[in-house]
């Protein structure tokens, strides 16, 4: 049976275009769910010390990253693939990389692929769309609540429904926004303009996105008429509806937002916009979105549809599907995509935290969720807790990637690959699998050095008792006590017993998860009364009552509780 994961992951790969049908099967309901107790109850996680400081020769990594090791070089034994490029990345290196196979399948004695060996990149494209959004939004040319009109003269569209009698209402004309384009929200269809299926139901002939439908690549000219002349899927705002249309009227509007902030009259180019944003000063050197004379000895071609590697996608269709790009270059952009404050990033912390928001979850399951670009899933972590995963899938002929991030403990995936064998997301998700187990390990090793133990006051002088015992219990931090000049703290805030800590996601800092004052004892509220009561209790000295942080390396490692202006030493 597999797990809602490997579902997620089957589901995904079907909505993004790969052909996954049949790989994946349906749990029983039962499976999906967790224990009640545990469905209720409120851990927070441990904080994200791998964002800054990443693992380093922890053997649980090690031997995780030689299994995945074994994993792939069985699987690409199979003799289906006939180049794959994977690495499990963290902020500052990898924890794994590892390049099988030949840059040029169709040739015999072609040279091995390796870190800098270019792969067309499929849908994986749309990430540096929105991460070029973000560069702009900071620069202030855009917002993402800007409609698109303020950047298309013109732009027209059909929010009314097939049915022609039924009454519309001007105020039922909402804007489509950069927001929805990026999300998928727009309402906009997948592969516009579509091609026309004449002789349905009878042949399926002219289906699929073009050239594959009979029509070529389009410009933006032939996307705005196709937009002006097809209904939505469903209004804009209310239902995901994948779209490649969508993603390449963003890059139009971003492009156009450029030219007129710096003057131009005409359209900056999208691969120009993004060799000057991203690609030039992030140093990604194996990244453009043409075969040159310069680049062409890096290229993979695959055996099946070698062609696809020469195919011009257009200025229009670029940002959705036509770049090319390295493994050595994906571990960058993975890199600062996991740290912003990676020398490399064009990111700030707060844009970071914006991209990963979510903007639409299912109703129709409880772990798969769409954000900006991104396609979500939730997978238990070592704890049994339900755990974002980040994806960006792409799929074309002959050619697969995958880019994935877990954000909460700060490493993420890389798979490019050329061949037959079509799921790059299932390699992906072996790689989370075989290495989240050891990832937890590593983070509550580094957890407990920074802050598990006995605490007591260091002054030698103090009159009054203080002191604290910190622990972690199923990848949570927990106070088990907490004497205050004498005082039981935890009995103050009204708790039964230990209290959580929750990272602020400041750097050692944390809140005593004390909830809303006479809910502590309620049932099936999950984090809500932790979440919603963070400061009832009051401050003094300017710090909030169950604040507390640390400071110090080694046996210089200190406690401190701001609102009393406490200092404690660890004694064990």
């Amino acid at each position: 049976m597999k797990t809602p994961f490997a579902l997620a992951i089957g589901l995904l790969s079907i909505a993004t275009g790969g052909h996954y049908a049949g790989y994946w099967t349906v749990p029983p309901l039962s499976s999906l769910l967790p224990e009640s107790a545990e469905r209720w109850s409120c851990r927070p996680f441990l904080p994200n010390l791998f964002s800054d400081t990443p693992p380093a020769n922890h053997p649980a990594i090690d031997d995780a990253a030689k299994s995945l090791d074994s994993q792939l070089s069985s699987r690409f034994s199979r003799g289906d693939i006939d180049s794959l490029s994977v690495a499990v990345v963290t902020s500052s290196g990898v924890l794994y990389e590892k390049n099988f196979g030949v840059m040029r399948a169709n040739e015999t004695g072609s040279l091995p692929t390796h870190s800098h060996s270019i792969y067309r990149i499929a849908s994986v494209a749309k990430l540096f769309n929105v991460l070029e959004g973000f560069i702009l939004e900071q620069r202030g040319l855009i917002s993402w609540d800007d409609p698109i009109d303020k950047y298309i003269k013109d732009f027209r569209y059909l929010a009314t429904g097939l049915d022609e009698n039924a009454s519309f209402a001007s105020l039922e004309q909402p804007p489509i926004t950069l927001r929805q384009l990026a999300s998928h929200m727009s309402g906009i269809g997948r592969d516009w303009p579509p091609g026309t299926v004449a002789n349905w139901p009878h042949s399926m002939a002219g289906m699929g996105p073009p050239p594959t439908n009979g029509l070529p690549f389009p410009s933006y000219d032939d996307l705005l008429k196709s937009i002006a002349q097809h209904h939505l899927v469903s209004p804009p705002g209310a239902y995901p509806a994948y779209s490649n249309a969508g993603t390449a009227l963003l890059a139009y509007a971003l492009a156009s937002a450029s030219s007129a902030a710096s003057g131009d009259a005409t359209k900056i180019q999208y691969a120009d916009l993004l060799k000057r944003d991203i690609f030039d000063p992030m140093a990604l050197n194996g990244s453009s979105f043409s075969v040159t004379n310069a680049n062409k000895h890096l290229i993979v071609v695959p055996s099946l549809a070698p062609e696809v590697v020469d195919q011009d996608f257009l200025d229009a269709m670029n940002p959705a599907a036509g770049q090319y790009s390295s493994l050595a270059d994906m571990i960058t952009v993975t890199q600062t995509l996991l740290n912003p404050r990676h020398p490399k990033s064009q990111l700030s912390q707060y844009s970071m935290d914006t991209w990963l928001q979510t903007v639409h979850a299912f109703e129709e399951d409880d772990w798969t969720e769409l954000g900006f670009v991104w396609e979500i899933v939730k997978a238990r972590d070592s704890n049994g807790r339900p755990r974002k995963i980040y994806w960006k899938l792409g799929a074309m002929a002959g050619h697969h990637a995958a880019l994935a991030i877990h954000p909460g403990t700060g490493y993420g995936v890389v798979v490019l690959m050329a061949g037959h064998y079509p799921d790059a997301a299932k390699l992906a998700y072996d790689a989370f699998e075989i290495m989240q187990p050891a990832i937890d390990k590593a983070l509550a090793d580094m957890a407990a050095e920074l802050y598990v133990g006995q605490w007591r006051d260091e002054d030698p002088e103090a009159k009054a008792n203080s002191s604290a015992l910190v622990a972690i219990s199923k990848g949570t931090l927990y106070i088990e006590k907490l004497v205050l000049e004498g005082v039981d703290a935890l009995k103050n805030f009204g708790a039964p017993g230990r209290l959580a800590l929750r990272s602020s996601r400041r750097r050692d800092e944390f809140r005593i998860d004390t909830g809303i004052p006479g809910y502590n004892r309620q049932k099936h509220m999950g984090c809500y009364p932790y979440w919603n009561g963070q400061d009832l209790w009051g401050v003094r000295n300017n710090a909030a009552v169950n604040v507390i942080y640390f400071s110090g390396a080694g046996v210089e490692r200190r406690l401190h509780v701001p609102s009393i202006g406490l200092v404690m030493k660890r004694v064990y």
